[in-house]
Formats: C-alpha cells, sequence, structure tokens
C-alpha cells in the first residue's frame, strides 16, 4: 500500500509528535493526597473499562507492524491538515473525522505517556463516574476528547503535526472532578476554595503548557486540554443529576 504523502512527512514521525498529558498535574504533595483520597472511593467498572482500554491499545499499537503503525495514525491521531476540504490528505467522507476526535485518546507515543494519561484517570474519575453513571461518564470522557480535538485542529488549522494521548479526555473528567465536589456543579463554581484548586490547574495546564509549547521547549498539545476542560465542564453540567436541596 502507498504510503500517503502526509504520513512520510515530518508530521507522522512519532519522535516529533505532539503528546496530549497532563505533565503539569505532577505535582508530588498534591497527587500523594488525591491519591489518598481516592482510595476511598470504590471504583465503578467504567474507570476499570477505560484504563483497560488506554493500556490495551497502547499495547495493540507497540504489536503492530510499522505499516500498521502508520495506518493506526492516519486513521485516529490528530493531523489539522485532514480536516482541511481543499487538502489532497482529506478524509474522503465527512464521518471519517470522527476517528480522529475520539480515537486520539487512546494513541500515545511512550509507555509513560499511556501510564501518565491512565494514572490521572483513574484517581479522577472515581466520584464523577459514581456521581454520574456508566454511560453519562462515559459521555463526558468523550466530551473532553472530542472537544479537545476540535480545540487542537482549530488553532493549527491547516498543520501537519500531529497529537495523541488521553489528556483531553482527563482534562474533561478533571473538570467534572471539580464539579462533583458538592451536591451540585453550581455550589462547586461558587465554593472559592474549588474555584482556586482548579484555576490552578487550568492556569497550568493550558497557559503555563501553552507558553513552554510555543517557546519550543516541551512541544505539548496544550490545546487539547484548553478544549477537554471545555468539553467535560459542559457535558458534566448537562448531565449532571439535579440536586433539589436538603428540602425535597
Amino acid at each position: 500500500m502507498a504510503v500517503p504523502a502526509v504520513l512520510a512527512s515530518r508530521a507522522l514521525a512519532r519522535a516529533r509528535a505532539r503528546p496530549i498529558s497532563p505533565v503539569s498535574l505532577v505535582n508530588l504533595s498534591g497527587a500523594l493526597k488525591l491519591a489518598a483520597e481516592a482510595a476511598r472511593m470504590p471504583t465503578p467498572f467504567i474507570v476499570w473499562a477505560l484504563v483497560a482500554a488506554i493500556a490495551l491499545a497502547h499495547f495493540a499499537f507497540l504489536m503492530s507492524s510499522p505499516e500498521q503503525q502508520q495506518a493506526i495514525d492516519y486513521g485516529f491521531a490528530l493531523i489539522p491538515l485532514r480536516f482541511n476540504p481543499e487538502s489532497p490528505d482529506r478524509f474522503a467522507h465527512w464521518y471519517e473525522a470522527a476517528g480522529p476526535l475520539f480515537g486520539h485518546a487512546f494513541l500515545h507515543l511512550a509507555w509513560w505517556h499511556a501510564a501518565l494519561n491512565a494514572f490521572f484517570f483513574f484517581l479522577l474519575g472515581r466520584l464523577p463516574a459514581l456521581r454520574l453513571g456508566w454511560w453519562r461518564f462515559l459521555i463526558v470522557f468523550f466530551a473532553g476528547a472530542a472537544l479537545g480535538g476540535v480545540a487542537f485542529v482549530t488553532l493549527n488549522w491547516n498543520s501537519q503535526d500531529i497529537a495523541v494521548g488521553a489528556s483531553g479526555a482527563v482534562c474533561g473528567v478533571f473538570s467534572a472532578y471539580f464539579l462533583a465536589l458538592r451536591p451540585s456543579w453550581l455550589q462547586s463554581v461558587l465554593d472559592p476554595r474549588i474555584r482556586g484548586a482548579f484555576g490552578s490547574i487550568f492556569f497550568l495546564n493550558v497557559v503555563v503548557m501553552g507558553v513552554v509549547s510555543e517557546l519550543g521547549w516541551f512541544p505539548i498539545a496544550w490545546e487539547g486540554h484548553l478544549g477537554g476542560f471545555v468539553g467535560g465542564a459542559l457535558a458534566y453540567i448537562v448531565l449532571a443529576p439535579r440536586y433539589r436541596g436538603p428540602w425535597a
């Protein structure tokens, strides 16, 4: 099979791909505290299932031949150029765009990239999964992935850059986690402690990572973080169970 031009370019050299990964979330004391809190919660099956999907997808990619890996990247990685209807590498059918918008969340650059995303998803996903139930939680996960993908494609329009990783989805789950800390999402938004904690994480993962990436110090797809935060928050607000107050 002939290799498409965009695959033969530097854009799909995996060593130069831009990971979507919440590296700025790695604060040792904060991570340990969060881990201790999460350990007291039961783990819903949907959280285990998505962690397993991330791990198995990366293992399957590693076991694939170089030609198969190229085909997987071409079909499921985020490549803004493919979304341009005037590009020779554009999608043959409009619905093929769904592959990268959702599938990039199950592609990772290396084991550490997949492990980092799976770790934070496992910690953050329990509370919103318990609040929402499996199918609504799944919508939150994929809303973060899809909006993260849309943000990356839009802000890098017609670029040959590639982005892979589950952190758009993880950032969406992170938004849901903060919104789930109070009986209603509005109470969470009105709580200054929650706003401050969320704001600091948002600032680090979007603003700081954006500056670091644009300066070329650490090329990370901060746009996926931005879209993920927004997508997860909107999905949780729409899907969260209604809180009727202590008088109900």
